[in-house]
């Protein structure tokens, strides 16, 4: 029985961090969860907080988001949810959310690419904290 007591704390302990039940590692992980949006300018004006379309035809609800490490390995993916109407100083914008779930915090920097915009570079640390990942785009001027 004297044994037995350490043992329960230590599971208990462990268990209440989510650290049983993860086969095959030799470490405790340090996964976070990464969210933020795509924010197009130009967005046509209406009331802030309902659907809206991107005035870029390449950013759309269901777009391919994929984050990098700082060397460009491509290490998770997943897609923009619907536009919501923002208004800022600067005019209007169509924010799309977006979500990863257990990245690792070991990584300095991750890249975020969307479309086939230029990747933007985000520290890790601020992520960590629950910063979101903002990536500006401005609208593509439509053809002559």
């Amino acid at each position: 029985m004297r044994h037995l007591l350490p043992a329960l704390g230590l599971v208990l302990t462990l268990g209440g961090c989510g650290w049983v039940g993860r086969a095959d590692e030799t470490s405790k992980p340090d996964g976070f969860q990464l969210h933020g949006y795509v924010s197009v300018a130009g967005a046509a004006t209406g009331i802030p907080g309902t659907p809206c379309l991107a005035p870029a035809a390449d950013i759309v609800s269901g777009g391919t988001v994929k984050v990098a490490d700082q060397d460009g390995k491509v290490v998770a993916v997943t897609t923009l949810a619907a536009g919501v109407l923002a208004s800022s100083p600067d005019g209007y914008h169509c924010n799309f959310a977006f979500e990863l779930l257990n990245l690792s915090g070991a990584r300095p920097t991750y890249q975020i690419l969307v479309a086939d915009r230029p990747s933007v570079s985000f520290e890790t640390r601020p992520l960590r904290e629950g910063r979101p990942a903002v990536v500006p785009i401005t609208a593509s001027p439509s053809p002559s």
